[in-house]
């Protein structure tokens, strides 16, 4: 619920605002589990595949209206989210990186206007072989 509907009920509860003043910024958190299945953790790759999903056309739909819309993809990162789940195992992409690496990576997609981006070349590059396009 929280990677979905929360996700969707509160880009379209703040969305509109923005496109009104054709300013603003939305950044949703998918992961490198969005670009294949994650054996293990079938909802939970679901659900950032979904993330994905919906902010690229949310992206599509606000370009040029004044409105950003990135979704960023990290990779594992040191955080307290695999002491949670009390395991590495489905930890996606190459080395661990760091919470201030992966905002400095959404920093520079939104100012580049990207749709995604995925924190680190290696896991880029990954998440490219990963891909089914």
């Amino acid at each position: 619920m929280l990677n979905t509907a929360a996700l969707v009920d509160l880009t379209h509860h703040f969305l509109p605002g923005m496109l009104e003043r054709k300013d603003g910024v939305v950044v949703n958190v998918a992961s490198m589990a969005a670009f294949a299945p994650c054996a293990y953790s079938a909802v939970y790759g679901a659900t950032k595949a979904f993330v994905l999903s919906f902010s690229e056309a949310l992206w599509a739909e606000t370009r040029g209206r004044g409105v950003r819309v990135l979704t960023l993809c990290p990779g594992a990162t040191d955080t307290g989210f695999f002491d949670a789940v009390g395991s590495r195992d489905m930890a996606a992409g190459s080395a661990l990186s760091t919470p201030e690496k992966v905002v400095q990576a959404g920093f520079r997609g939104i100012d580049k206007g990207c749709s995604y981006i995925v924190d680190g070349r290696n896991n880029y590059l990954a998440a490219l072989r990963l891909s089914r396009f």
